[in-house]
């Protein structure tokens, strides 16, 4: 009887420890139950073995219980961490800003979070799924953009930046930016896409607004480059005509004129248009060059005849006459320019070097073979030199670095200008370096595609 009950007690000990929802719920109750069990069959195991063996059955037993025991509690707090972090997981995922989505490769939403419910214009995650049931029809613009991002994802499984034009449920168009990755079986088959979704129309918005201002910006650009072309060459017919006449009254050339005073008067009048002829052929070159209408006539040419011929044009526009001092080694190679417009690009910056260099001072003219197979001249003079912040404002067209009603120096401020673009429409480089009082170097380099390799 006694053995009977024994095994009745073994059995329902045994069967609720082991039952699933009472070891789910109540994982004490079930390490309660199965150390009863085991205290059952040690009970047993002492009446009928010898006690040696019943007491080593009961160390076994013993340690059998604590292990049971201790699995029990870590299992329970392992559970209770995991309740907690897929508590935070669906916190982050529910209260995200971007878009949060898992799709099947055929293009049906499994998850997404409310943020993607309300880029796409669902009012919960629910609706979104129910309705959007074909990506690629339903979602992009253009249907062939889910098989673009596909391939990417078979190619890379990843995507990144993937920006696309969308229609959101109501209707409205938008811009999105998907990240995502390929999430793939044991097999190496995709199961799912998951990512995240970024609206990045009011980006867009403003890329689009940056190049239309561009856009106008340029239009606005060569308006007035045609504008000041236009006017430029209006005022050089009259001032051509001015110029003319005003030759023949001071030189007297259709015979002497009384008082003589007119021929000081006609002098002044030729001088001055001389003057307004060169600025207004300033303003022309500026415009040209602005408008990419003037073409390089290139030939070889030899670098001392460039360099003679640029400084008598100086002298000729500054009226000056001091000795500007050479050095043109023998033997530097011939250069393949147009030789127009290389000789007032010097012829302009000898100007302002003779300009602005004081009685006393030194203007030289350099020239030499770069070690990159280029070929260099250097502009040097003792003047009055400039601030190095000043440098870049010199290089602007119309920009004069005094400009008050006072100043000092004649000229409309475009020589720099028009010196430095026409270096560079010949592929070289123009480089100042000053400092106040010291004096101005400016350096033009030309690339070695235009040197030849016969000597000067």
């Amino acid at each position: 009887m006694a053995l009977h009950f024994r095994r009745l007690c073994l059995g329902f000990c045994v069967e609720l420890a082991c039952n699933p929802s009472v070891s789910a719920r109540r994982p004490e109750l079930a390490t309660a139950l199965a150390v009863l069990a085991a205290g059952v069959v040690l009970g047993a195991a002492a009446h009928a073995l010898p006690a040696a063996e019943a007491w080593g059955g009961l160390v076994i037993l013993s340690t059998l219980a604590a292990a049971v025991f201790a699995v029990s509690g870590l299992a329970e707090r392992s559970e209770d961490r995991l309740t907690e972090r897929e508590a935070s997981y669906r916190a982050f995922f529910e209260h995200a800003i971007e878009g949060i989505f898992r799709t099947t490769p055929d293009g049906h939403y499994v998850d997404a979070n409310p943020a993607l419910a309300r880029i796409y214009g669902y009012d919960s995650p629910a609706a979104l799924m129910h309705g959007l049931t074909n990506i690629a029809d339903q979602l992009y613009l253009d249907p062939a953009r889910r098989a673009q991002f596909q391939a990417l994802m078979q190619a890379n499984d990843q995507v990144a930046d993937f920006d696309s034009e969308i229609r959101r449920r109501d209707g409205k168009t938008i811009w999105i930016s998907e990240n995502a990755r390929a999430v793939r079986d044991w097999t190496g088959r995709i199961v799912c896409y998951e990512g995240t979704v970024e609206d990045v129309t009011a980006r867009y918005a403003a890329q689009r607004a940056l190049r239309r201002a561009l856009a106008e910006a340029e239009e606005a650009n060569r308006a007035k480059s045609a504008f000041l072309a236009a006017m430029s060459h209006e005022l050089k017919t009259p001032l051509n005509a001015v110029l003319g006449f005003s030759e023949i009254i001071k030189d007297e050339m259709l015979g002497a004129i009384s008082p003589p005073r007119y021929r000081a008067y006609a002098a002044d009048i030729h001088a001055s248009g001389t003057r307004l002829l060169a600025i207004v052929s300033d303003i022309l070159d500026v415009a040209r060059l602005n408008g990419g209408a003037i073409t390089l006539n290139a030939r070889p040419y030899p670098v001392s005849a460039l360099a003679e011929e640029a400084v008598t044009m100086a002298r000729i526009a500054t009226k000056d006459s001091r000795g500007v001092q050479f050095d043109i080694p023998a033997g530097l190679p011939q250069i393949e320019i147009d030789p127009q417009r290389l000789r007032q690009c010097l012829a302009n910056l000898l100007g302002n070097a003779l300009k602005f260099t004081p009685e006393g001072g030194a203007v030289s003219l350099r020239a030499w073979a770069a070690a990159s197979g280029g070929l260099c001249f250097a502009v040097a003079d003792t003047g009055i030199g400039m601030a190095q912040e000043k440098i870049d404002a010199a290089l602007e067209p119309f920009r004069q670095l005094d400009g008050s009603l006072a100043r000092r120096f004649e000229g409309a401020g475009l020589g720099l200008s028009i010196a430095k673009s026409l270096a560079e429409l010949h592929g070289g480089t123009l480089t100042i370096a000053s400092s106040v009082g010291a004096g101005t170097t400016v350096t033009v380099c030309l690339p070695a595609a235009r040197t030849s390799r016969k000597a000067a």
